[in-house]
């Protein structure tokens, strides 16, 4: 009874064969190649900003932001004065949570250019999911909101 011929992986010297050594690096390659990309989960959508400029002072656009967002419901801002910026914490409602950030930039002597981001995410079973739901009117309605709060913080200081 005579046996198939099987090619032999090593060589008489214990080495391997030429074809051996060549695929199978080559075939190692492409199977962790193709796991490392069988799941790359999405990126991250960056966060909407809008942003207006005003004609006053940091701190008084700062106290303006600050009382919107509270009207708002975002409760108790945190201001870093240094950086020119105010975060309020995340405000759960259900399966959605919501926060929002600003920041102040001196453009000149007298304005100041504010850039608002409202972040809203969605919780799913993977974690919290970034969606979009404010559009260039919201953002406009709350710059006209920290406007008129602006005026009433000009006027509480006099």
């Amino acid at each position: 009874m005579t046996f198939p011929k099987i090619p032999r992986l090593l060589s008489k010297r214990g080495g391997t064969t030429g074809w051996f050594s060549f695929f199978f690096p080559v075939l190692l390659f492409f199977c962790l190649s193709w796991s490392s990309c069988a799941h790359t989960p999405e990126s991250l959508p960056a966060p909407e900003k809008n942003s207006q400029v005003f004609e006053a002072d940091d701190k008084i656009i700062l106290k303006a932001i600050t009382r919107i967002f509270k009207d708002r419901g975002f409760g108790e801002p945190k201001v870093e004065l240094d950086k020119s910026r105010l975060e309020t914490d995340y405000v759960d409602q259900g399966e959605w949570r919501t926060k929002a950030i600003a920041t102040v930039k001196k453009i000149s002597r007298k304005e100041r250019e504010v850039t608002l981001s409202v972040i809203t995410e969605q919780k799913s079973s993977s974690g919290w999911q970034p969606k979009k739901l404010l559009g260039k009117e919201q953002y406009e309605k709350i710059f006209n909101e920290i406007e008129m709060q602006i005026y009433r913080e000009w006027y509480k200081a006099e």
